[in-house]
């Protein structure tokens, strides 16, 4: 009887910080989003059901065709899309690079090439905030130097570069973990599939995409589902270089639920804001199950 307890007794601090650090405040956010609540104001709450989630598709404040919520959460996907689809290619390859027989020194590369993940996320903003800067930024001084620009780019201060920029400097911070993980499921590849393949007149081409694709789909598809999941609810690196601007160009769905907390409290609240969070709390919890289905369907075929 005690043996068997023991399991069960060990597992109770893990139970107690689950239910506290993620069922409890969960809880709280779904039961303040039928609220009309305000940190003005935090004693007075007042029952208001459905109209938050009612104000997400309704409230326009700067897109006179979408609502606020509806343009923060479609900058939010194309900030997504862009930012992993940038770390699953270069992952990609450059756990090809890493894991190839012909490249020297890879142990040092594989070394180097983690220090971004290492790095706290809003050290690694400041950082790139600092050699993007219009003034005295490093990276501006390079072009000029070598005449590759007459004047100095302003890459936070337009609309379009800064929402490319800031998506960069995401993927150039998550690309080492990506790499890492695509790169073990590639060296727990049977050598001799490859030579099979070899034996046949299979070219690189023809491996890659009929052994080692195949192979390393579902480490794929893993590290896709969470850089998608941890991308999207990215929020430091985005505050730090350009606080969701210029013009709210890269105010994303996490930006904007900030905003309607803290800094646009009369246009929202925090009952608002918490409508906002479950809603992306909903899309994201979609596209886990949607991929874990995938994953699954890939692992009995």
């Amino acid at each position: 009887m005690k043996r068997k307890a023991v399991p069960y007794i060990l597992l109770i601090p893990l139970v107690v910080a689950f239910a506290l650090f993620l069922v409890y405040p969960l809880y709280k956010v779904v039961e303040t989003s039928f609220y009309k609540a305000s940190f003005l104001n935090p004693f007075y709450r007042q029952f208001v059901g459905f109209e938050n989630y009612k104000w997400l598709f309704t409230f326009r404040l700067f897109d006179p065709k979408l609502s606020y919520f509806l343009s923060a959460f479609k900058r939010s996907l194309l900030w997504v899309a862009g930012s992993v689809g940038i770390k699953v290619v270069l992952g990609l390859l450059g756990a090809v690079l890493l894991n190839s027989k012909y490249l020297i020194g890879k142990k040092i590369y594989r070394t180097l090439v983690i220090v971004p993940w290492a790095i706290p996320w809003a050290m690694a903003a400041m950082m790139w905030a600092w050699t993007l800067n219009s003034e005295f930024g490093i990276l501006n001084s390079i072009l000029m130097h070598l005449h590759l620009i007459k004047a100095p780019v302003t890459f936070l201060a337009k609309p379009s570069s800064a929402f490319i920029t800031t998506f960069i400097v995401d993927a150039w911070v998550g690309l080492p973990f990506m790499i890492i993980m695509i790169l073990s499921g590639l060296q727990s590849i049977p050598e001799n599939l490859y030579e099979a393949a070899t034996i046949d007149g299979a070219g690189d081409l023809t491996k890659f995409f009929k052994i080692t694709l195949p192979m390393i789909k579902p480490v794929l598809l893993t590290v896709t589902l969470l850089s998608t999941v941890w991308t999207f609810n990215s929020f430091d690196i985005i505050w730090i270089l350009t606080r969701g601007g210029p013009i709210r160009a890269t105010e994303t769905l996490p930006i904007a639920i900030y905003n309607i907390s803290f800094l646009m409290v009369r246009f929202g609240g925090i009952g608002k804001a918490s409508a906002m969070t479950i809603a992306q709390v909903i899309f994201v919890s979609v596209i886990a199950i949607f991929y874990i289905r995938t994953l699954e369907k890939g692992v009995e075929a």
